[in-house]
């Protein structure tokens, strides 16, 4: 299932990070490092795994008085296919502000995106993070850790099978009528990708 899925690829996002980014909190004393670096390293580890759609940082919203997400993975001129919004800190007595900002400002109204993330790094192996979905009467919040997620290895994901989902995405895309993604198109791509990241399954036409 999805929320399977989006937990497992932040949990490997977040130690791909650590892999690669290793020397992240050492510099020099002329240097500080910002949460927009941090933010901008998240990304890319997160666009290795969600890579079918576009991804942001630090976008305006207009319509939320200017406000701006850390990170969004959505398809540009569209509402269709927002998936993932993600708000990061590097403090370790960070509140939990940023949740509230999730669900309230951008799971909600007229972005409704699907998934939503807390991530709080603070050191090497030091982190928090929170997995926030959009169920029927609310939000459900999972906290992300060794004990519960698994790392998905990146060499699964070979470029046929990248390609499949995009195509896929362009078929749902075209197929739907409404602003937001019917649930049969949205049950349809969800298939589609879950396959993809399937050691069991990956015969894919």
């Amino acid at each position: 299932m999805m929320e399977k899925l989006m937990k497992n690829v932040i949990y490997s996002s977040i130690q791909n990070f650590f892999q690669n980014e290793n020397d992240f909190f050492k510099y020099t004393s002329q240097t500080g490092m910002t949460e927009w670096n941090l933010t901008h390293h998240l990304c890319n580890e997160l666009s290795k795994y969600i890579f079918w759609l576009n991804n942001e940082l630090d976008v305006t919203k207009l319509n939320y008085n200017r406000k701006r997400p850390d990170i969004i993975f959505h398809k540009r001129l569209s509402n269709r296919f927002n998936l993932l919004v993600v708000e990061a800190k590097k403090d370790h007595n960070a509140k939990y502000s940023d949740i509230e900002k999730i669900e309230n400002h951008w799971m909600s109204g007229t972005l409704s995106y699907r998934f939503g993330a807390y991530i709080n790094i603070w050191d090497i192996h030091e982190f928090e993070a929170i997995l926030i979905v959009k169920e029927f009467n609310g939000f459900k919040e999972i906290k992300i850790s060794e004990d519960n997620s698994e790392h998905i290895s990146l060499h699964i994901l070979e470029e046929q099978f990248k390609q499949h989902i995009r195509n896929v995405l362009h078929e749902v895309d075209k197929d739907s009528k409404h602003e937001f993604l019917e649930k049969p198109l949205e049950e349809k791509l969800d298939h589609e990708i879950l396959k993809v990241f399937s050691l069991e399954n990956r015969n894919i036409r």
